[in-house]
This record gives C-alpha cells, sequence and structure tokens, in this order.
C-alpha cells in the first residue's frame, strides 16, 4: 500500500553529519527522511494503534514489527519514501545517465551515450564502456533535482526524447536557534547555542509517499510522529498504479531481450558492502558501465543498545548501473529478481536500495 504523510508545521531530518551537544552548533537536515527514519515512525505508530508497549516489548508484535533488538521475521518492509502530490503524483531523483544545459533554465534532459574503449579513447575505471556526452558545442551538468513519475516510466521503457527535469524548489529552510537549558537552574546552559535548519514545503499540496507492504493493521486516516523534534503529520491510505503496466513491462522484457542489455535505476540510496559495486547480483550479468554519484552517509540511533547506529557509506538515489547478459541468460528470472526490488546489502527490508529495470535506448 501507499501513504501519503503531510506535515501539520516544518519538518527536520538529520543528515549523517554528527550533532553532538556542546560539539556541533549547527545540525542539518535532509529534505527527505531516510526510509529507516519512517520505519521507526511506523512501528512506534503501530504499537500506539495496535497495542501497547508492553506487548512490544513482550515479542507478541514480532510478526508485524518485529522486536527491539531486530526486524528479522517481521512483516513490514519499505520499499521506498519518495516526494509527492496530494493528488499521489510522485517525483524521483533525476538518472545520473541524464544531464541537462549548463546554466540553462531549459528543464529538458539528454541521455549519455556508451563509448567502448578504442585507439583513441581510453579510461582507467575497469569498466569495459563509459557514459559520454558526444556534443562539444553544449556543456551539460547533471541535475541533482527530480523528474515526474510520467517521466521516469518513459525514462525506464528507454524512451529519452522528451524528457524534463521538474522545477526545483518543492522544499525551502527556515532556520531555528536554540539554547539547551539546564533542568536544575532553568537557566541556559554554557556554550548550548545551536541552530537548526528545519524544512517547509513551498505547496501545501506536497508531501511525502511511502511505499509499504505488511502493515495492513494501521488506520487509513491517522496522526504520527516523525523526524527530530517528533513533529506531527498526517496520513491516509491511498492506492496508486503501478510504474510500469502490463503492457509497459512487455515491451520492457522484449527491448531487453533484443538489446542484450538493461539498465538499473536506484529510487532510494543503496548499502552495498563492496563500496559502490552491486556485488550481489545475478551471476549471468556483466557490469559494463555505471553512473554513480558520491555517497551518502547513513546512520541512525539504536534503540536496543541505546547508542548511534553504524554510520553506513550509500550510493545515492539515481545512480544508474548498465548490465550486459550473457549467452544463455534467463530475461524473465533476472529481470522478475531486480525489478521494483531493495538490491541493498544491508537494512533492505527498511527500503533502502530500491531498483527498477529500464531499457538501454
Amino acid at each position: 500500500m501507499r501513504l501519503f504523510l503531510k506535515p501539520n508545521d516544518t519538518f527536520f531530518f538529520r543528515d549523517g553529519r554528527p550533532f553532538t551537544r556542546g560539539e556541533q552548533s549547527e545540525g542539518y537536515s535532509i529534505e527527505t527522511p531516510f526510509p529507516s527514519t519512517v520505519m521507526g515512525a511506523l512501528r512506534t505508530a503501530y504499537i500506539a494503534f495496535c497495542g501497547d508497549i508492553a506487548q512490544f516489548t513482550g515479542s507478541q508484535m514480532k510478526s508485524v514489527i518485529g522486536t527491539k533488538q531486530s526486524l528479522d521475521g517481521a512483516s513490514i518492509h519499505i520499499k521506498g519514501v519518495f516526494l509527492g502530490r496530494s493528488n499521489g503524483s510522485s517525483y524521483y531523483s533525476t538518472p545520473r545517465d541524464l544531464v541537462s544545459e549548463k546554466k540553462s533554465q531549459d528543464l529538458k534532459l539528454y541521455p549519455l551515450s556508451i563509448e567502448s574503449k578504442n585507439d583513441t579513447f581510453s579510461f582507467s575505471s575497469g569498466l569495459p564502456t563509459l557514459l559520454t556526452w558526444n556534443n562539444s558545442q553544449v556543456q551539460v551538468e547533471h541535475t541533482e533535482g527530480h523528474v515526474s513519475y510520467d517521466s521516469l516510466r518513459k525514462y525506464l521503457l528507454g524512451e529519452t526524447e522528451d524528457l524534463t527535469a521538474e522545477k526545483s524548489g518543492f522544499i525551502i529552510d527556515e532556520a531555528k536557534v536554540g539554547i539547551t537549558r539546564d533542568y536544575k537552574t532553568s537557566t541556559a546552559s554554557e556554550g548550548m547555542l545551536y541552530r537548526i535548519n528545519m524544512k517547509r514545503f513551498t505547496d501545501s499540496e506536497l508531501g511525502f509517499i511511502v511505499d509499504v507492504d505488511g502493515i495492513d493493521q494501521l488506520p487509513k486516516n491517522a496522526l504520527i510522529k516523525l523526524g527530530g523534534e517528533g513533529k506531527g503529520f498526517s496520513y491516509r491510505e491511498f492506492q496508486e498504479p503501478k510504474l510500469l503496466s502490463d503492457r509497459d513491462w512487455s515491451i520492457l522484457r522484449n527491448r531487453v531481450s533484443d538489446s542484450k542489455k538493461f539498465k538499473l535505476y536506484l529510487a532510494t540510496h543503496a548499502i552495498f558492502d563492496n563500496g559502490w559495486y552491486p556485488n550481489q547480483l545475478h551471476q549471468d550479468l556483466q557490469l559494463i558501465t555505471a553512473a554513480v554519484g558520491n555517497y551518502v552517509s547513513v546512520g541512525g540511533w539504536e534503540v536496543a543498545q541505546g547508542r548511534p547506529k553504524n554510520t553506513f557509506r550509500a550510493v545515492p538515489a539515481g545512480s544508474v548501473y548498465y548490465f550486459k547478459l550473457t549467452d544463455g541468460a534467463d530475461v524473465d528470472k533476472i529481470l522478475n529478481c531486480l525489478h521494483y526490488k531493495n538490491i541493498s546489502d544491508q537494512r533492505a527490508q527498511e527500503g533502502f536500495g530500491l531498483a527498477y529495470v529500464g531499457a538501454v535506448s
């Protein structure tokens, strides 16, 4: 099911940088919460709406939301968290193999081309091909924004002629300055002045769309707390059609079968054991090139241990990997194992590493 979360006020989601009381004076917020943050909020909501803390600590809710120590065996599974609108339309990170004209107000996106090694063109990436821009008359850059639901669908089908990025400015900063108080004296603590950048949507129709399974017992409409300072969000359930219809899937499957190539687009950050490289994929695949962004630090709080979670360097959403099928590869099996699956080596159940298969045009 999909949930639309609408903030009742400003919101704040910590990034991976440290923000220790008395040591750092400024805290930074990311625009879209990590799916693990939403996982914690939904588990808390389930405890409040469907039982109590005693039932949770007594492992009576283990089959749905797991235990304090682990999610093993729990049915709850977040696929991903995205920007969206109340009408159900969602936005995704711009694929990194698409570029726009540098310093231009034009939102049109252009695909990069696959270039093989030859006598006049060489590189040291260790991969057999590289993604390049072949028009020397036009300077381009990657757009760090978003594409719409419809644009991503066309992109995955290999239709890259009329793709456009969305205008930026979904979210604005709203600075907040505070001071820590001494609870014994009710006076300001020395050296505890801080500043955090709260976030606010520029449009009342904007919010977050959560793709989640296995927690159907929640009310269809309710209020939950999410992110820093326990900010209130209202949510409601809605139905959204699949990104690719059955007809689209047939077209995609045939294009992959004919070209013996496909791309894998990451809709959410992925944590791989081997850095940027997804080494746990099917053996009948050869990675031929990739467009990967700078890493994102992903941490969190370990409730059971009362300490911060291990921090991982995650491959950012929007990264794209190109694969070639080996002779005799089962196209249907491979695509079904990868498309709309969380392929992250770590914390996949929390929504990291949601992948979509796309055709190579």
